[in-house]
């Protein structure tokens, strides 16, 4: 199992620092910076701002860019918010234009973007489950409660928390940093923090006041004490309400020590490992090609997608796989039969368990079946081995088959072998090169 959601413990809003300014739980990289917090840009994006208003927006963001430095973390975002507003006043002059758009059907605000998450207004009784503030970790009774949920990462919080949102989008995050953390539990401890929590900058206490820690929360059930949870994905301390206790898959244990137990990880952390873990980033290969000799299904599956691959090539060129949109309709996983180096986070989880080797060899039996068996155009496309002249028909994606790289004849490898690995077409044609080359001497 790839997440495991556990529900979060209620606390007082007075333990959640709610200065909108705190920064991101990646202290490394400033993902929004303070030049984005002018009034007026903020308020274009989360009111329903008239078209005057976003044109001055505009205005004020173009003037920004220019003040930045070229190629600077601070231009990107700017840049990426001049993009926001400018969505948001076609979204205006499409609203002026049709009198049953969504955004003429309520008086409230319906979309609000806050550190890159784009927050949806939510309908009522949306959800039958308990769901969860992300900011104040209270319950949202969707039935008498307006709350927002972002489109991207599924941050979820009340109408009244939206003003001290602190979490950067985790959507956003993964897209500029576009890769995993590689290191196991990259931990600094509490002192590089300020004994503080890594999102919220809430207070932690290094250890809880004498003669509690053992059974003050047996004694005294409705208090809640103060507690430094650590993420193992990003190696920081959280508080109880920016780490709920809920556990995911950790990239890097799983890269370095094919280790797939689920470790306790903050809701950022999660957030964020659940809208890559199907996202093919992981380059395993280069990371620890060791892994492959020591895990025999890893080495099974990437045999398998270089059959998938071979077979993809025959496919592609074939009139009747392409009427009938065969790759489309039986790969539902692209990236498997682009390449044999790239993994997403959700396929090592599905090869430890079987799941992806089972479904690799399903496909490739389809793909084997409709080139050698159903379709005459593809299987005219084989060959026949020079050295044996046999009549079994020779495909370059079979395991009893080789491929010559100079000249690309396809040949049985144990015909091959016995013939010392000398390719016979590149035979010929060095024989060739050196009968033109006598023949112009001797002339």
């Amino acid at each position: 199992m790839l997440l495991v959601m556990s529900d979060p413990i209620n606390i007082d809003n007075q333990h959640i620092n709610s200065s909108p300014g705190s920064n991101s739980s990646y202290p490394d990289d400033e993902f929004l910076p303070t030049s984005l917090a002018s009034e007026e840009l903020k308020l274009a994006l989360n009111k329903e701002a008239t078209e005057e208003d976003l044109l001055k927006a505009i205005s004020r963001c173009k003037t920004l860019i220019l003040e930045c430095d070229q190629c600077s973390n601070e231009r990107k975002w700017v840049v990426r918010q001049l993009i926001e507003l400018r969505l948001r006043l076609q979204e205006c002059r499409d609203a002026m234009n049709d009198p049953l758009h969504p955004r003429n059907q309520t008086n409230k605000v319906c979309k609000r973007v806050i550190k890159g998450h784009h927050l949806n207004l939510q309908p009522l009784l949306r959800h039958t489950v308990s769901k969860y503030c992300d900011h104040c970790t209270g319950t949202i009774w969707s039935m008498v409660q307006a709350w927002y949920e972002c489109e991207d990462c599924e941050y979820s919080c009340h109408h009244k928390c939206l003003a001290s949102v602190m979490r950067d989008c985790a959507h956003v995050i993964a897209s500029e940093k576009g890769s995993f953390e590689y290191e196991i539990c990259p931990e600094l401890g509490l002192s590089s923090q300020n004994y503080s929590c890594a999102e919220c900058k809430s207070p932690l206490p290094i250890t809880a006041p004498k003669g509690i820690s053992c059974i003050g929360r047996f004694i005294f059930p409705d208090k809640v004490w103060p507690e430094a949870r650590r993420c193992d994905y990003t190696g920081q301390y959280y508080c109880v309400a920016c780490h709920w206790g809920s556990s995911a898959v950790i990239p890097a244990r799983v890269i370095h020590n094919w280790d797939l137990e689920p470790q306790p990880v903050s809701q950022a952390a999660l957030q964020l490992l659940k809208i890559t873990s199907k996202r093919p980033i992981i380059n395993l290969a280069m990371l620890n090609p060791k892994l492959f000799s020591l895990v025999s299904k890893l080495e099974f599956v990437r045999k398998l997608r270089e059959e998938l691959i071979g077979m993809k090539k025959y496919l592609m060129v074939c009139r009747k796989a392409n009427e009938e949109h065969f790759l489309w309709k039986h790969v539902d996983t692209p990236h498997l039969l682009d390449n044999t180096d790239m993994y997403s986070l959700q396929d090592l989880v599905d090869i430890h368990s079987g799941d992806l080797p089972f479904k690799l060899q399903t496909i490739s039996d389809i793909f084997s079946n409709h080139i050698k068996v159903e379709c005459e155009i593809c299987r005219g496309r084989g060959h026949i081995c020079e050295i044996c002249s046999n009549d079994e028909i020779v495909y370059p994606f079979d395991n009893t088959s080789y491929t010559c790289p100079k000249c690309f004849c396809v040949l049985h490898r144990f015909c091959l072998s016995k013939r010392n690995n000398e390719c016979p077409k590149c035979v010929r044609i060095k024989q060739r090169e050196d009968d033109e080359k006598f023949k112009n001497i001797v002339e």
